[in-house]
C-alpha cells in the first residue's frame, strides 16, 4: 500500500494575529477552501493560509505556494486535520507548510509625520477620483460617485442599485449622521443593520465597516485629534459585530484597532504622507481585491477619511 508524500511549501510572510493563533493551538481543520486561499480554524480563531501575491492581512499567513497553483488542485479540503507540528504545519496528507524563518509583519496603524490638511484633502480626492473611474455595478460600487453627499449625510437620488447597495444606503447615511454627531445608539443601531449585509466570507457591508473603521482610527492617530470619540465610534461598531461569521467578525476586530491588509494601509499611508502620483496605483490595488471586497473597502476608506478629517477639523 503506497503511502501519499506531502508536498512541501514554505512560509513567506504572516501576519501577528496569525503567528499568535498558531502558537497557541497545536490542532485545527480547514474551514473553507478557495482558489487562492484557504482558512483553517485553530484554537476558535481563523488563519488564512494563501498562494504566493495575496495581500497579507494581520491574521493570514503567505506561503511560496506558486500563484499558477489552485488551492484545490493540492488536495486540500474542507474539514481536513491541520496540526502544527513545532514549526511545520501539517495540513491533512496534502501538504506541509515550513514557518522556519518565516517574516513576521505587523501591520502599522498610523503615520508618526503627515503632510498638512489641505495635500491630505488633495490626495484623498485623487483617491476618489480613481475609485469613481474603476467602480462597478457589484457590492458598493454604485456608490462611489455619490460619495460626497453620503458622506454628508445626505440620501443621494440613485436609480438602480443592486439589492445590496440598496438595502445598506439607508443605514450608511444614518451611520455617517450619528457617528458625525456623537450619538453612539445611532451609530450601534446603524452597524447591526450594516453587519453581515451582502454573500460571501466577508459581506459587502462587513468590508466597507473594515475600511471605515481603520481609517477613522488612522486619521486619530495621525493627527493626534479625537482618539476618544473615533474609540467610542468604532467600539459602537465591533460591539455589533458577534452577527456576521468568524472571519468577517475578526477582520472587522482588527480593523477597529487600524490594523487591515497590506493593500489598503499602504493607500491609507499614501494619503497621509504620498506624492500625488503615488495615489492611482494603489487605489488600482486596492480595488482589485476579491470580487467586490476592495470596492467595497476602498468606499469605506473614503467615508471613513471624509468623516475623520470632519470630526478633527
Amino acid at each position: 500500500m503506497s503511502v501519499l508524500k506531502r508536498k512541501d511549501f514554505r512560509a513567506v510572510s504572516i501576519g501577528q494575529a496569525a503567528l499568535r493563533s498558531l502558537m497557541k493551538s497545536r490542532d485545527g481543520e480547514v474551514h473553507s477552501v478557495f482558489e487562492r486561499t484557504f482558512n483553517i480554524l485553530i484554537g476558535r480563531e481563523l488563519v488564512g493560509v494563501g498562494r504566493s501575491g495575496i495581500s497579507l492581512s494581520p491574521i493570514d499567513l503567505v506561503t511560496d505556494i506558486p500563484a499558477d497553483k489552485t488551492i484545490p488542485s493540492l488536495g486540500i479540503k474542507k474539514g481536513m486535520p491541520v496540526r502544527m507540528d513545532g514549526k511545520r504545519m501539517l495540513v491533512g496528507d496534502s501538504i506541509v507548510i515550513s514557518l522556519e524563518g518565516v517574516k513576521r509583519w505587523r501591520p502599522p496603524t498610523s503615520v508618526k509625520k503627515h503632510l498638512g490638511v489641505k495635500l491630505i484633502a488633495r490626495n484623498l480626492e485623487l483617491a476618489k477620483k480613481r475609485a469613481i473611474d474603476k467602480d462597478g455595478d457589484k457590492g458598493f460600487g454604485q456608490l462611489l460617485r455619490h460619495i460626497d453627499a453620503i458622506a454628508r449625510g445626505e440620501a443621494p437620488a440613485v436609480s438602480g442599485l443592486n439589492r445590496v447597495a440598496r438595502k445598506a444606503l439607508p443605514h450608511i447615511i444614518d451611520l455617517l449622521r450619528s457617528a458625525n454627531s456623537g450619538d453612539m445608539d445611532g451609530v450601534r443601531d446603524a452597524a447591526r443593520r450594516l453587519i453581515g449585509l451582502g454573500p460571501g466570507l466577508t459581506p459587502s457591508a462587513d468590508d466597507m465597516l473594515t475600511g471605515f473603521t481603520a481609517t477613522l482610527w488612522w486619521v486619530s492617530r495621525s493627527l493626534n485629534k479625537r482618539k476618544t470619540l473615533v474609540d467610542r465610534i468604532n467600539d459602537a461598531i465591533i460591539s455589533q459585530s458577534g452577527v456576521t461569521n468568524l472571519l468577517s467578525r475578526q477582520l472587522l476586530q482588527h480593523a477597529a484597532r487600524g490594523e487591515v491588509n497590506q493593500r489598503l494601509g499602504e493607500l491609507l499611508k499614501a494619503i497621509f504622507t504620498g506624492k500625488d502620483s503615488e495615489i492611482e496605483p494603489l487605489v488600482e490595488r486596492v480595488m482589485k481585491i476579491g470580487e467586490t471586497s476592495g470596492i467595497d473597502m476602498t468606499f469605506g476608506l473614503l467615508l471613513g477619511m471624509k468623516l475623520g478629517l470632519e470630526i478633527t477639523g
